[in-house]
């Protein structure tokens, strides 16, 4: 249960000053369309909706309003393969191969590996023209087979790297096992239980009411807002084809979190951290970011499709959830979601914009210099270790700079942590703060002689 103080303080907060922040929020980002939900034990506090779902006939977005959830579908691709593992129709702890033989790597990689993103597997929204790809190309199977059909990008275990390859392959293995398309499973066995009567797929839009149309600024985001294009069905599936609502993922979050989906045991594995070989554990469990935000505990994973963006976050000892859905590539709902928590717990923000004791003033400069190659796109290969530059491609670079360039400049960069147990590496984290309201932890690990990134993220903070 929530301690009585915090609890006395979080029901005190008005619904009128919550509003206010999303508003705020909202407004400066300039978004085409949003909506957002705060629910506490499940029940509503507040739904704000703004702006337009549809530019050229002039609807507005309203409460039941659908929009693209992107990698938040993630979540459901894990909650189905921990059905089919509990029904004993599979076992997470089984290599890819028994399901799908002829995939590449299928016989070094498990199902687990897959769930908690430390496969190796290359992460196929880095191809060349993905986002032309996507919207001409009917079938991604060959083109996402042949890309990833390459070495891996580090022995699997050893590492964790977020990749779309492992959830869209997940999608896979649950149609085979369960003999049914992904998209069938997931109405059948998790919209129907959980109660999401307002959800579908990407492939649904055109027979869709009340969708809220992506919009971008082209593929530079450099151009006028504009209707994104429409992204074909078998590229995103299990790693981010969903359509969904405020109120139906509310009730995804319950039913989830109750056992009406996977049970008790189920979801703990699902919202608990990996564990690489080496025994470290991840920021990741399966389909969830797992963590801390503004010092409170927080499940949560982002979405976003190229016209599109979306934050699912639970906090379960403050019992609260933050949706936040926006129709526009250039938003930012993570800002939207740390303006809401940080207006019921005020005192949050002070403590966690102190810095940690311990920093090393003289590795401060290298972080500043490569947290801006990061943003602009500009990481220099002398900076990266072999194996990161691999992973550090021009392209990848690129396409991070496009979606960190909408943050603004950073405005903070706080130390939070470093981890020197490893002989000859040593891990950095600083809070990053942005101008417009996006908060990120910047992980970087450096060697200890020459300076040289081995690894590194850029993380919801």
């Amino acid at each position: 249960m929530m301690p009585l103080l915090a609890l006395l303080l979080a029901s005190a907060t008005s619904t009128a000053a919550i509003d206010a922040a999303i508003t705020k929020q909202v407004s400066e980002q300039q978004v085409t369309g949003a909506a957002v939900g705060v629910y506490r034990d499940g029940t509503l506090v507040t739904i704000k909706t703004y702006g337009l779902r549809d530019v050229a006939k002039n609807l507005p977005v309203d409460a039941d309003t659908r929009f693209e959830i992107g990698s938040v579908t993630k979540q459901f691709t894990a909650a189905a393969i921990l059905q089919l593992h509990e029904q004993g129709k599979l076992s997470i702890d089984d290599p890819l191969a028994k399901y799908l033989p002829s995939f590449p790597h299928a016989s070094e990689i498990t199902l687990r590996q897959l769930l908690n993103q430390i496969s190796g597997l290359p992460n196929y929204t880095g191809m060349a023209d993905i986002q032309t790809m996507m919207s001409t190309v009917p079938d991604a199977t060959g083109k996402i087979v042949a890309y990833v059909n390459k070495p891996l990008s580090f022995t699997p275990g050893t590492k964790w790297e977020y990749s779309n390859t492992n959830y869209w392959v997940l999608g896979k293995v649950v149609a085979v096992v369960s003999g049914t398309s992904y998209e069938d499973y997931i109405r059948e066995h998790i919209f129907k239980p959980a109660g999401m009567t307002h959800s579908g797929f990407v492939s649904d839009e055109s027979n869709i009411d009340d969708f809220a149309i992506p919009y971008w600024q082209g593929p530079k985001s450099d151009g006028p807002t504009q209707p994104a294009p429409k992204m074909l069905e078998s590229w995103p599936s299990a790693a981010g084809a969903i359509v969904s609502t405020i109120g139906d993922l509310a009730a995804w979050d319950t039913a989830l979190a109750s056992g009406k989906v996977i049970s008790a045991d189920g979801y703990a594995l699902m919202s608990s951290p990996g564990r690489l070989a080496n025994g470290k554990l991840t920021d990741y469990g399966m389909g969830l970011e797992v963590g801390v935000h503004e010092d409170h505990a927080r499940i949560a994973h982002g979405g976003g499709t190229p016209g599109s963006l979306a934050m699912n976050a639970t906090y379960p000892n403050d019992h609260l959830d933050i949706i936040v859905l926006e129709n526009n590539i250039r938003g930012q709902p993570g800002a939207v979601e740390s303006a809401v928590l940080e207006t019921i717990y005020p005192d949050a923000l002070v403590a966690v914009r102190k810095p940690a004791p311990g920093e090393d003033l003289s590795v401060r400069p290298h972080i500043v210099h490569l947290l801006d190659g990061v943003i602009h796109g500009t990481l220099a290969p002398a900076d990266l270790s072999p194996q990161m530059q691999k992973l550090l491609t021009p392209e990848m670079q690129k396409q991070s700079a496009a979606r960190f360039g909408t943050f603004g400049a950073p405005t903070a960069i706080v130390f939070k942590m470093k981890d020197d147990s490893s002989f000859d590496t040593t891990w950095y984290v600083y809070r990053i703060e942005f101008a417009h309201g996006e908060v990120r932890n910047f992980e970087v690990q450096l060697n200890n002689k020459t300076g040289i990134v081995t690894g590194m993220q850029l993380a919801p903070g």
